[in-house]
């Protein structure tokens, strides 16, 4: 199996990071790719801003509440390391003219009880009093509610006030009916899920219970708090939810693509701590796995007995037990799953350079090194998914290996209209994608066929396309005729129903499992193939479906590939005689 290779410059600089004595702070496994990138664009461990935040916790942070209230706030290992990897992250500006953080937004997904309050109640205490010298900067707490905000804050009030250091140099009132902080010139307020309330704010974003979040305006509103200062930080801290639409959501999935190395984002910190979806949920390795602040010294802010009789209650009540799954396993509880889950998750897919590398010679998914130029020549059958406003274009081409029985490369090229690019910006990076050759955008606020037809004649005229298959309820049939006559390549219709996907889907499902459905690691591809549904009859038939059809989670790459298996899984697929002809009344 084809697997990148460490290049000079990355192996000098890790061994810079072990003489200077920080290479630790790499990490191996999930986000280890993201590390190793970032060491190439220049970016460095300073451990001395490590310390200071740690140093900072250990002066500083108490506890607030329960039965270790008052008592100082020791930060366990997962804390940490998560305080000091965020903070300890730099990279030089040009711009700025000094060093400023990697890391300008993290998202932290942990079960409920681990520490996550006392955890952030510290991090805007340190932003404010620790992380803000010679500069003014605000933070903002945010939530869906000011009163949810407001109980983040009274937690970071009251450790203020366990401090006589802090609370003789802090400002604490109420500003119209609600706490704030005041520090200097700088000030820490809450914000409820109003986008109007967040317009113009500029600072830190520290924001509590993600899971409860609706819609994406207030998100995105926010995130521009950080534009204008060189070490703005957002903050995201939640447990699992149930929206699988939600900003939530969409900053879980990021997570765990960054992890895997399949989205590039240096300046995004995610962790995770849960339970596999095929872990077992009653086994105390699995609930250590999921919890780490589960324990059983004095120390440990998450008894095992506790969390033990929690369980005793949850497994003998059908009630209980989805709610006990997500806030203590942080498993989501949407009631819905995906069609790759089904088949072993996105990994089967692409597990990621880091996975691959681990794995040596043991092939663990379908990634497979190849390019269109080593393609070349090659006979392909292609399928076309067509949209206009919201959805990408998908053209993809699937190549028969002639050499390896059933083994099938695919190809894909997409499209989407520039507006919708900029108007998605901030849940799916097209842009990013669009300055990599993945996507191509198209200007106006609708897909530009003529470019598509262009683009498409050109890829064709490359190899040996047998057919074009294409949905003749889209407006494809001007598009795909001058496809054919420019190219001479037969163009077939491929009606969306049930029964037309039915035998690809359960092509594409068999090779899939058995890594012969193989694709170069496109991450649009990959992107739309994790949120892909399959839409099941009553004889288990199946084709491929968005979870709603307004949704900005496309699957029409995943559409295309399916329907570009039609000829190529093992030749012609035997077809049911009335789809070519009339019924016959004798």
């Amino acid at each position: 199996m084809a697997r990148r290779r460490q290049s000079t410059k990355l192996i000098e600089a890790k061994n810079r990071a072990k003489r200077e004595g920080w290479h630790k702070w790499l990490r191996r496994g999930p986000g280890e790719e993201a590390d190793e990138r970032a060491l190439l664009n220049g970016c460095r461990f300073d451990a001395r801003r490590a310390q200071h935040v740690v140093d900072f916790a250990h002066r500083y942070g108490t506890l607030t509440e329960g039965a270790f209230k008052g008592q100082r706030f020791d930060l366990l290992d997962w804390q940490h390391d998560w305080l000091s990897r965020l903070f300890g992250w730099v990279k030089e500006s040009t711009e700025w003219g000094y060093s400023i953080r990697r890391f300008r937004y993290t998202y932290l997904e942990v079960p409920k009880k681990n520490g996550k309050t006392p955890l952030a109640s510290l991090g805007v205490n340190y932003l404010t009093f620790g992380d803000s010298y010679g500069r003014q900067i605000n933070t903002h707490v945010v939530a869906t509610t000011r009163k949810q905000a407001e109980r983040l804050l009274l937690h970071a009030i009251r450790q203020i006030k366990n401090r006589e250091e802090l609370d003789r140099v802090a400002t604490i009132r109420k500003l119209e009916g609600f706490y704030s902080i005041g520090y200097g010139d700088n000030l820490v307020n809450v914000l409820a899920a109003d986008p109007e309330s967040a317009d113009g704010i500029n600072g830190h974003v520290v924001a509590d219970e993600l899971h409860r979040w609706v819609g994406f305006e207030f998100y995105n509103t926010l995130r521009w708090a950080l534009a204008s200062q060189p070490e703005g930080l957002f903050v995201g801290i939640t447990t699992a939810g149930c929206d699988l639409q939600s900003v939530c959501r969409t900053l879980h999935e990021k997570t765990h693509a960054i992890n895997a190395g399949r989205q590039v984002d240096e300046a995004f910190l995610g962790e995770i701590w849960a339970a596999d979806p095929k872990d077992d949920p009653h086994s105390p390795k699995v609930w250590r796995k999921a919890n780490p602040s589960l324990g059983t010294t004095r120390a440990a802010p998450l008894k095992l007995s506790t969390f033990r009789a929690d369980y005793e209650a949850a497994k003998v009540d059908p009630t209980q037990w989805p709610t006990w799954m997500r806030l203590r396993l942080n498993q989501w509880q949407s009631g819905l799953g995906t069609w790759i889950d089904e088949l072993g998750g996105i990994g089967k897919w692409d597990a990621g350079e880091t996975a691959r590398r681990a794995a040596k010679r043991k092939r663990i998914d379908c990634y497979e090194a190849f390019t269109a130029e080593q393609l070349r020549g090659g006979t392909c059958y292609a399928a076309l998914d067509g949209a206009t406003h919201h959805d990408t274009t998908a053209l993809v081409l699937a190549f028969p290996e002639e050499k390896t029985d059933e083994l099938i490369r695919v190809l894909p090229t997409f499209w989407l209209p520039r507006a919708e690019a900029e108007k998605q910006q901030a849940r799916v990076p097209y842009q990013q994608w669009s300055e990599a050759g993945l996507i191509t955008l198209t200007d106006g606020d609708a897909v530009d066929f003529d470019q598509v037809f262009r683009d498409a004649v050109e890829l064709l005229n490359m190899f040996r396309c047998e057919r074009l298959y294409f949905d003749p309820l889209f407006q494809a049939e001007w598009l795909t005729a001058k496809i054919e006559a420019e190219t001479g390549v037969e163009r077939v219709e491929f009606p969306q129903t049930i029964m037309h996907f039915a035998p690809c889907m359960a092509a594409a499902a068999r090779l899939i499992v058995l890594h012969k459905l193989r694709h170069n690691g496109h991450a649009v591809l990959t992107w739309q193939l994790g949120q892909c549904e399959a839409k099941t009859d009553a004889n288990n038939n199946r084709r491929p479906v968005k979870r709603q059809k307004d949704s900005y989670k496309t699957v029409d790459g995943v559409v295309a590939m399916v329907m570009s298996l039609r000829d190529a899984i093992a030749g012609e697929v035997e077809r049911d005689y009335y789809e070519d002809h009339e019924v016959e009344w004798i």
